[in-house]
């Protein structure tokens, strides 16, 4: 604490006193300054007092104290921590206040957990005389009191003014004050006491022997009371933002591991994926080629009554191998993206259209980004589309078909339409399970399958697939898909219509798919 020398010169009674007495206000200033125990060279608390002066004890000096406080067992070289919380009245703020304080041998003194001040005489009575404002709500005060040897007490009175005038007063009393373990940290600004905190022990009354009735001299320090602790720097609020931190770190690193480790899961499965899809390709698929080998050979040497049995047995063996082909297909990682996917279909839709009357046309958008189609989301949108195109084969009777292929946001939409004589959605026949196995297999990975179709006037089938994974949490709100809700039945694409021309198996490429290789 700052001291400032010279001492000013007084008049009256004040005056005659620092002139008699100069070497004990020396000896005063220079304990205050230097005395405090653990006491540094910098001031540890933003509530440093500014002045101080000492002057000539008089009676109504000790207006407001109350008795000697202590722990109940007292030694030599003991530290006694003392706690008190007082509450200011809501109806109006402290605008100031006074702190008359003492202890044999030594104190430290704090208000909200910010330091007051500290002295090490006994026979001195130090005032602090603090201006500002402290606000309604609960605060604590909280006294720290060193014993050097013998008997051992602090005594202090507080006087709280109010801005309306009201004033209340906080002494020292066993009944209010309570005895804080020396282990227990960040006590000194404690909202509420804890379970082990006893209640203080009486010392002696005010006046009492071995202490004074009159102190030899009484310190003046001019302070400002504690400002209110921004929120940040409350204690509370920064053990909770380290808490949630840390929780946020350790939510991190969860997150981390799980990531690498479905990563490694992910690489396995798709190594898995590609080695049974050259198991089937090589071993199966191999040995079925043979076996329709051998029927050709054998049909051609067979004798005409044996030829059909064997002709249906080649068909059956070939029909084995394209399903094969699909599987491999379908397992294979190396195709898990939305090139490959469009090729595969639009080469199936040709083979597949080829033997009828229906003429095909691909509208399959220019350049598709690099994104992947997840193996799930490729099996059951291709078998969604082959059921389309069997349903327009057997049942549609329709002269053109249009296969059209584009990205919108981040879903993929493919459309298959004809010019059919269409029918009612509303009158379809339920025993037949092509329409619900449709939508049953798009719904299964957050797709959505749309049916327009009125007798007539052909039908369209559009097929929505979101390219991202399922999100962790469901959203609140489901994407829209675009025309769901301004639309019943879409406009069929160019080149479909009654007024279209039949060209039996014929298939007219759009530019971007002449470059597109045959399936096996």
């Amino acid at each position: 604490m700052p001291v400032n020398f010279p001492l000013p010169r007084s008049s009256g009674v004040r005056g005659k006193f620092l002139q008699r007495e100069p070497f004990l206000l020396l000896c005063l200033a220079l304990s205050f300054a230097l005395g405090r125990p653990g006491a540094s060279a910098s001031p540890v608390a933003s509530n440093s007092p500014t002045i101080f002066y000492v002057t000539k004890p008089q009676t109504e000096v000790t207006n407001g104290l109350g008795c000697w406080i202590w722990d109940k067992v007292t030694f030599n070289k003991q530290t006694v921590r003392l706690w008190h919380r007082f509450e200011v009245p809501k109806t109006s703020p402290v605008v100031r206040a006074e702190l008359r304080i003492a202890a044999d041998n030594a104190f430290k003194v704090w208000l909200d957990g910010q330091e007051l001040g500290s002295g090490s005489d006994w026979r001195t009575l130090s005032i602090y005389h603090l201006e500002g404002t402290l606000t309604p709500g609960g605060h604590a005060l909280a006294v720290e009191g060193f014993n050097d040897n013998d008997q051992a007490g602090v005594i202090l009175g507080f006087r709280l003014e109010m801005a309306n005038g009201q004033i209340v007063e906080i002494r020292s009393d066993p009944a209010s004050w309570r005895v804080v373990p020396n282990s227990e940290g960040s006590w000194e600004a404690a909202v509420s006491p804890a379970g082990n905190w006893r209640n203080a022990s009486f010392a002696a009354n005010f006046g009492r022997v071995p202490w004074w009735e009159i102190p030899a001299s009484v310190l003046h320090i001019h302070g400002v009371l504690p400002k209110p602790t921004p929120v940040w720097q409350r204690r509370e609020f920064q053990a909770g933002l380290f808490a949630g931190c840390g929780l946020f770190v350790t939510i991190c690193l969860y997150l981390l591991i799980q990531l690498v480790s479905q990563s490694k899961a992910h690489h396995l499965v798709q190594a898995e994926r590609d080695r049974i899809a050259r198991d089937i390709h090589d071993d199966l698929g191999s040995k079925l080629t043979q076996l329709l080998l051998t029927g050709e050979v054998a049909q051609i040497a067979s004798a005409p009554a044996a030829t059909a049995p064997l002709s249906q047995m080649c068909d059956g063996a070939r029909s084995i191998l394209a399903t094969i082909d699909e599987v491999v297909w379908i397992v294979n990682s190396q195709h898990d993206n939305l090139e490959d996917f469009a090729i595969y279909v639009c080469k199936y839709a040709e083979h597949f259209l080829q033997p009828t009357a229906i003429r095909c046309r691909f509208d399959v958008e220019a350049e598709l980004p690099v994104k992947t189609l997840s193996q799930i989301s490729r099996r059951n949108l291709f078998l969604a589309i082959k059921e389309a195109l069997n349903n327009a084969a057997k049942h549609s009777q329709a002269t053109q078909l249009t296969l059209r292929i584009e990205l919108i946001s981040s879903r993929l939409r493919v459309i298959v339409a004809d010019n059919g004589h269409g029918f009612d959605p509303t009158q379809a026949s339920q025993e037949r399970n092509g329409l619900i196995n449709m939508k049953l297999r798009l719904a299964e990975i957050d797709g959505v399958c749309q049916v327009a179709s009125r007798p007539g006037e052909g039908c369209q089938i559009s097929f929505h697939v979101p390219l991202k994974p399922p999100s962790l949490f469901k959203p609140w709100f489901q994407p829209g898909i675009p025309g769901e809700a301004t639309a019943t039945f879409p406009r069929q694409p160019e080149g479909v219509g009654p007024q279209a021309k039949t060209a039996g198996g014929s298939c007219d490429e759009s530019p971007e798919m002449s470059h597109l290789p045959e399936p096996r």
